[in-house]
């Protein structure tokens, strides 16, 4: 998806080099030539990949959440489920395996409801948000290492965590934003609607 405001840059790639190759990640070390100014430019890109973060939104208006450390800050931080999309997977496979393992909930109804890229300035980590409903509760599966909590928090009180900065991550603050502007909109036309032919 391309328009005048989101397209391919016409930089010159005139070396690149592998500087460090890990499980996660790999950081690549470039120097690119403006073709408009015939500068030469040194960057360093964090290789990271595809990922997919999930939204549950049970019938009740609570979202599934979960509380986790994270090291690189040393926060424990609520966010919702996430993870790599493995080789095989689409992105909505990846967004379904992460919440079972993580919250032990499948979803009946899954709307990607947008894209993201987390640091454009040195990564090309590419996250797709997805809202799920029709909840049914199953079983965890987590990963040896992960520590994790799972949360309920209504949605009027995420609305309020968000606004005081204590859900600060990007994704969060993207899928809840997206959602108490649009979505939620969507939602109270519906009903209305539905109400009004009740009528």
């Amino acid at each position: 998806m391309e328009n005048e405001f989101f397209s391919k840059i016409d930089y010159e790639i005139l070396d690149e080099k592998v500087a460090y190759k890990g499980k996660r990640i790999t950081v690549e070390e470039l120097h690119y030539k403006n073709p408009r100014t015939g500068d030469i430019l040194y960057r360093e890109h964090v290789l990271a990949g595809k990922a997919a973060i999930i939204m549950p939104l049970t019938e009740d208006n609570k979202l599934i959440m979960i509380k986790e450390p994270r090291t690189p800050i040393g926060i424990n931080v609520l966010a919702f489920p996430a993870g790599m999309v493995e080789n095989g997977e689409t992105p909505e496979d990846a967004a379904l395996r992460e919440l079972e393992e993580e919250t032990g909930y499948k979803a009946g109804k899954i709307k990607k409801i947008r894209e993201e890229y987390t640091a454009i300035g040195y990564s090309n980590e590419r996250i797709a948000i997805f809202l799920a409903t029709d909840l049914v509760k199953t079983q965890r599966n987590l990963d040896e290492t992960e520590d994790i909590e799972v949360v309920t928090i209504p949605l009027e009180e995420a609305k309020k965590l968000l606004a005081e900065g204590y859900i600060r991550t990007s994704s969060e603050t993207i899928a809840l934003m997206h959602y108490f502007l649009y979505e939620e909109n969507k939602q109270n036309k519906a009903n209305t609607t539905t109400n009004i032919m009740a009528g």
